[in-house]
Parts: C-alpha cells; structure tokens; sequence
C-alpha cells in the first residue's frame, strides 16, 4: 500500500486544527507505518521522507514532539522532487536546534509524554 504525502500532511493538519490529540496522531502514525510494513529508502528516495514522519510520530511522546513540530514536519514533506538530501539536511538542523531539556521541563505536566 502507498501512503502519500498527502496522507501525512492531512494528520498533521488534524493535530493542528485540534481535531486529533497526541494520543490519536500517535495511533494513526503506527497504524500508517503498518500498512507500509515499515519500508526502508535511502534518503535520495522522496518515500524516506513520508516514513521518517510516520516513525518519528510513531514514538512521538518518546521524542517530545509537539504542536510546534508542525511547520518542520510540513516542510520537510513539502521537499520539492530532486531535493530530498537538502530536506534531510534540515530536517536535521531543525531538531539539533531545540533546546530539548527546556522542552522536556515544558511538558514534565502532560502525562502523555514520557520525561
């Protein structure tokens, strides 16, 4: 089965908008990643980009991603054809710059996430 991008953006949407909570992106993720069967693709390859999303909001209360996360998450599927090493390239930059254990103080309250 193909998961598109659309797909991804959509869930994402939904977390945003408030219709769906950590929780439910979470489930929805691992239940994506299931009909994929967990494919692996070189990041030359614009598929890496959609499961790298799908497993990062798979474990997402284990990597403290939150709302904010959105508009990286956005970009980083919006990588346009051909530029998917860039993509990976700043999608790394985005995550290596977060202050995590501020983030992780921030959210020691909600106890969805594991701190």
């Amino acid at each position: 089965m193909s998961i598109t991008r659309t797909t991804v953006i959509e869930l994402l949407s939904d977390w945003q908008a408030g219709k769906i909570d950590e929780k439910g992106v979470h489930e929805k993720a691992e239940q994506l990643l299931e009909q994929l069967n967990w494919p692996e693709y070189t990041q030359e390859d614009h598929r890496s980009i959609v499961v790298e999303i799908l497993m990062q909001l798979e474990i997402l209360n284990h990597q403290l991603i939150t709302r904010d996360d959105i508009p990286a998450m956005m970009a980083f599927l919006q990588t346009s054809s051909g530029q998917q090493l860039q993509g990976w390239k700043d999608w790394r930059a985005y995550w290596d710059s977060l202050d995590i254990k501020k983030r992780k103080e921030t959210l020691r309250s909600n106890p969805y996430y594991s701190t």
